[in-house]
């Protein structure tokens, strides 16, 4: 059954097929960097050398015009980005995931995607000035709709598998026989010109905002991840978080958790975390003594957490600047505080667990000096600043990726083993679209989701259900909502789950409750996030299983159980907003205690012991009620489930001997 819901195999062609991808790469990286960032910045060059060189003020200014303008083509920049990577992805991922080489299908589809791309190419200046209600589809634009989305849902099965392709073919089933549904589901017949208009024309459809941020913003952040590993930036991670904690007890775990937050930090994807660090990681805890399935849970949980932890958080916290019209600096400097509780969280079940089976140190020739990491990997910090310096100085999220991007590149120069010459250009190019495949094939079929939605008028029923379920009442509701997240994300990309979420919950949590756009949007990204590692279909733990030699549903309990604070803190922050820095500087610091409070208390309840000492159910059901009630709005309660919650504690640490423990247990 698992096989069967898996996507297909990714496999990289040779010969012609592999030029072919590497032109294609770099001509998606090129016009990428122009669209979001370049056209405006030799726009605005341009506009500013036309006062300063009056003579050559007519040819500047027509530059600067086009330059400026050719950004506004909606349609034509999806498009174009549609043209490279919906061929590349049908290359690279066959149908199956038995079968490793290209086939005539794939062909056939790569050359179908090219020409419905190509036809949207041609005809963009007809659908620019699109009028909805006056202009109408032709025969040609419904051939090429229905082509669009037979593409979309059958790169999404390639890509994501059937989790959500399933999803995408009832969603679509209910549009369109919904008329002849009775009850809640019914609603008004439309025509097909209607229904292609909405999916393939429309901003609701296709070529809507979940694309757009795959063809811009995601598209440049992985680009400069891509680069940014490719440099030497990687290994500084693991260095660092080496030198670090190297030399505390459970030195290797605490390590991993350093390395895959500071790397998914930057890269945003749980499986791409686990692919990228997770090599380098599970195998030296696994030497250290943690059992396989622990160290591939560890490993699976902290790069599930990249996607919450400034300064990048990946492609959903762009697609979510883009649904809420938030700027993405404060969506970053909101996430910041839950994000490191997330991982203090991970850091206190790690370390007792170092502590109640022993674990060692990492032997003193794995730990790089803080030192040595520095002088040898300083240069590695500078894009960082420079990506954080350009978020604080207000530029835009394009602006940004493309000055850190341009920063690795020339910083790489200075250090000739990790230079980025033309090889190593056209292998991060190639690179960056091998990791957007499934990423591409989700968010367009998310596009398909929100389109479908939009007809069936789906989300103000969904509305109804989720009242009717919940009662009406707020806390159901929230239960409800996290529970539809972690179900909707079994299989899923993070982006994906938080799109259909924003589209189907967020109407509920803002309009029945009145609750703060930005907690709600974050509550739904955590969920989103932690989807990756709750079973049964975990994406992030079927790469750490691969990685560490065992069945992957052997790491779920255990990775659920480290996870724990990322499904306490969105429920905290809801109803305590200091603790995404708003409020006085009082408030903000009286929510962050509480809050480290509150993860200690769900922590060591769900772990069940305290170093060495046991800790008997009853006190875990307390632990855990003191955990849950100090999430409350008033201060009064927050502070007596607190003082409960540090006496239990104190009991249980003052109680008795230590019980002894079998050192290799798992």
């Amino acid at each position: 059954m698992l096989s069967f819901l898996r996507e297909g195999s990714r496999h990289r062609p040779g010969g012609g097929w592999a030029v072919l991808i590497k032109a294609g790469s770099v001509a998606a990286a090129l016009y990428v960097l122009w669209i979001g960032a370049l056209a405006q910045m030799f726009g605005n060059a341009a506009l500013f050398l036309s006062r300063e060189l009056p003579f050559l003020q007519g040819p500047l200014t027509a530059f600067a015009t086009w330059a400026r303008a050719f950004t506004a083509y909606f349609h034509l920049d999806i498009s174009i980005f549609i043209a490279i990577t919906f061929p590349i992805a049908f290359l690279t991922t066959s149908a199956r995931p038995d079968r490793k080489k290209l086939a005539w299908t794939d062909v056939l589809l790569a050359a179908a995607s090219l020409a419905v791309a190509l036809y949207y190419i041609v005809y963009n200046d007809r659908f620019l000035h699109w009028s909805r209600g006056f202009s109408q589809p032709n025969a040609a634009d419904l051939i090429a709709g229905f082509a669009l989305l037979a593409l979309v849902i059958e790169l999404c099965r390639r890509s994501v598998g059937w989790g959500l392709t399933t999803l995408v073919v009832l969603l679509l089933g209910l549009t369109v026989f919904g008329t002849w549904l009775p009850g809640a589901l019914h609603h008004d017949n439309f025509g097909v010109p209607y229904f292609i208009e909405m999916m393939t024309v429309m901003e609701n459809g296709v070529f809507g905002a979940p694309l757009e941020v795959a063809a811009t913003y995601a598209f440049l952040f992985v680009l400069f991840g891509s680069f940014y590993e490719k440099a030497g930036g990687g290994q500084l991670f693991f260095d660092l978080a080496s030198a670090v904690t190297g030399r505390m007890r459970g030195g290797a775990a605490k390590a991993c958790v350093t390395a895959s937050g500071l790397y998914g930090s930057i890269s945003g994807s749980p499986t791409a975390d686990v692919a990228t660090t997770g090599p380098l990681t599970i195998p030296i805890m696994k030497k250290m003594g943690v059992p396989a399935a622990r160290a591939g849970a560890i490993e699976a949980t902290a790069s599930s957490g990249g996607a919450m932890l400034p300064p990048v958080m990946g492609a959903v916290a762009f697609i979510m600047s883009d649904i809420t019209n938030i700027p993405y600096a404060s969506i970053a400097w909101a996430s910041l505080i839950p994000a490191l509780l997330y991982y203090y969280s991970i850091y206190l079940l790690v370390h007792n667990e170092a502590v109640r089976h022993a674990e060692p140190r990492l032997p003193e020739e794995q730990i790089v000096p803080l030192k040595r990491a520095l002088a040898s990997g300083w240069r590695h910090l500078l894009p960082l600043g420079a990506l954080i310096g350009l978020l604080i100085a207000g530029y835009t999220p394009v602006y940004v990726a493309a000055g850190a991007t341009a920063a690795v590149i020339v910083l790489s120069w200075f250090h000739r083993p990790t230079a980025i010459g033309p090889r190593r250009f056209v292998e991060c190019c190639t690179d960056t679209i091998t990791q957007l495949v499934p990423l591409v094939g989700a968010v367009a079929a998310a596009g398909v989701v929100i389109g479908a939605i939009e007809i069936s008028a789906l989300a103000g029923k969904f509305t109804l259900m989720i009242n009717m379920l919940s009662g009406g009442l707020l806390v159901p509701t929230l239960l409800l909502s996290a529970v539809f997240l972690v179900l909707l994300g079994m299989g899923m990309p993070t982006p994906a789950v938080y799109i259909m979420g924003a589209a189907l919950l967020a109407p509920v949590l803002r309009g029945a409750f009145h609750l703060p756009e930005m907690q709600v949007h974050l509550f739904m990204l955590y969920f989103a996030c932690l989807s990756a590692v709750t079973p049964p279909v975990a994406v992030a733990n079927f790469a750490a299983g691969a990685i560490a030699g065992v069945n992957p549903m052997a790491l779920g309990p255990y990775a659920v159980k480290l996870a724990i604070g990322g499904f306490i803190l969105p429920f905290y922050f809801l109803f305590n907003p200091g603790l995404n820095m708003q409020g006085s500087p009082l408030y903000i610091i009286e929510c962050i205690v509480f809050a480290i409070g509150m993860c200690t208390f769900a922590s060591f309840a769900m772990q069940g012991f305290l170093g060495l000492r046991s800790i008997a159910w009853p006190l875990r059901v307390l632990l855990f009620a003191c955990a849950v009630a100090t999430i409350s709005p008033r201060f009064d309660i927050t502070l007596a489930a607190t003082l409960l919650g540090i006496a239990t504690l104190g009991f249980v640490y003052l109680r008795g001997r230590p019980a002894q423990v079998d050192v290799s247990a798992g």
